[in-house]
């Protein structure tokens, strides 16, 4: 049975008559289906990688997260589901809940950043966007909740979170931003706030036309900023990006893939699923002229590529 367990469900989900799938990516269907939740979208070699979480089915709290799946696209319409593919509890020094990871691509090794015990940031490695992945440390880099990196155009890479359940300072919670050393696996200078206005949670960051965004939940609905640095002081903040996601706490991060930008997220009124057992989606994102941000409208029969 663990050898079963153990297997990468290499799955390709059809598509529709019209063209395009509709939401969520994975169907309850699918043979191998996971829920997969906190979609970390990254674009790499021309595909499109999403790195989430893994709600455990029927679960009725966030306890039981402790390892990750990742999902691959060349088009978005047509999607491989390569299962678990890490799992930390597996290393010596990583327990307890993992929340949600982001990866980043640096000098030919991709470095997935992952939670554990909710705040501990951990890292593994690879030379494949989708593993095998090997320690990249041996212990916590650093300590921040929802960890997300940044590699700029000039190659410096930045993590960014918010100090919920950690508290940086007395107080609310905000976003921060720290740079990386060369080698990825280092803090390169101290933690730096970059917003005046309170977060929850959440917090993802991209850049479009040399703006840096950087958006977060606040309360029930996902916010962002804008700043022409990558650790400005303070970002400037521009209001609603999206509502809340459709029964569940929204955790969301956005691409560009062939000349299009892309938001995703995940929800929990699909594939009998619930505010615990999540299930990746993405919409369409568009910018208005000034270089703001038109509210995302979530779908289930989406705008997807034609």
């Amino acid at each position: 049975m663990r050898k079963i367990q153990i297997l990468i469900f290499v799955i390709a989900i059809s598509i529709s008559q019209l063209g395009w799938s509709q939401n969520p990516i994975l169907k309850n269907s699918d043979p191998g289906f996971l829920y997969a939740a906190d979609p970390a979208a990254e674009v790499y070699n021309g595909k499109v990688y999403v790195y989430c979480s893994h709600d455990q089915a029927g679960s009725t709290n966030f306890s039981g997260m402790q390892d990750y799946l990742v999902l691959e696209s060349s088009d978005l319409k047509t999607w491989i589901n390569h299962g678990v593919v890490l799992k930390p509890r597996e290393y010596s020094w990583a327990d307890g809940q993992m929340n949600a990871p982001d990866v980043a691509y640096k000098n030919g090794w991709y470095y997935f950043y992952f939670p554990f015990d909710k705040t501990h940031i951990g890292v593994a490695k690879s030379k494949s966007p989708v593993g095998p992945w090997e320690e990249a440390v041996t212990n916590k880099i650093a300590t921040i909740f929802d960890p997300t990196v940044f590699v700029d155009d000039d190659g410096q890479a930045y993590i960014y979170g918010n100090d919920h359940k950690v508290r940086f300072a007395e107080g609310e919670s905000h976003i921060y931003g720290a740079k990386l050393k060369d080698n990825m696996v280092e803090l390169d200078g101290p933690w730096v706030r970059l917003t005046e206005e309170p977060v929850n949670e959440a917090v993802h960051v991209f850049k479009r036309h040399g703006v840096y965004y950087f958006h977060a939940r606040v309360g029930r609905v996902t916010n962002y900023w804008m700043a022409d640095s990558p650790l400005p002081q303070f970002a400037s903040p521009k209001g609603l990006l999206a509502t809340d996601a459709p029964q569940a706490p929204n955790h969301a991060s956005a691409i560009e893939f062939n000349g299009a930008w892309y938001f995703f997220y995940h929800r929990g009124d699909v594939n009998n699923g619930s505010f615990h057992c999540r299930s990746a989606c993405f919409d369409r994102m568009t910018f208005r002229e000034d270089g703001t941000i038109e509210p995302i409208s979530y779908t289930l029969t989406s705008n997807r590529p034609k």
